[in-house]
């Protein structure tokens, strides 16, 4: 799976979730030619979800328990910083929080795993 792919389904599934999922808000719906904080925000978080291996390739600590860290605590800290920033995304309950940070995880995980896993090639056998 190359990057644009990764950053492709982490922007959707950013965007869904928010939309989707209850306990979560979207104030000002994106109404084009007026963008609201929606899109804003899940092309920013899809971004970094898509940076995840990338940096961690390049600090060679790229390992599948690296990945799974740095997914839950970049999600969570992301849906944690919603609550201070008035950018037209409201999360009004525990679900609203804990269900979009849990699935985008979640996704940005396996996007980035199928990542890492395309980017090596198999070990060597020997016969």
């Amino acid at each position: 799976m190359n990057y644009l792919k990764c950053l492709f389904f982490n922007f959707l599934t950013v965007f869904f979730a928010n939309h989707i999922l209850p306990g979560i808000e979207v104030i000002n719906q994106t109404k084009l030619p007026h963008l609201g904080g929606d899109i804003p925000f899940a092309v920013g978080l899809g971004f970094l979800n898509s940076l995840i291996y990338p940096v961690l390739k390049l600090t060679h600590c790229f390992t599948i328990p690296h990945l799974a860290i740095v997914s839950i605590v970049l999600n969570f800290a992301a849906y944690a910083v919603l609550k201070f920033l008035p950018i037209g995304i409201h999360i009004s309950s525990i679900e609203g929080y804990l269900f979009p940070a849990i699935l985008v995880t979640v996704i940005s995980f396996i996007t980035n795993y199928y990542e890492m896993k395309g980017n090596h090639p198999p070990p060597p056998t020997h016969l």
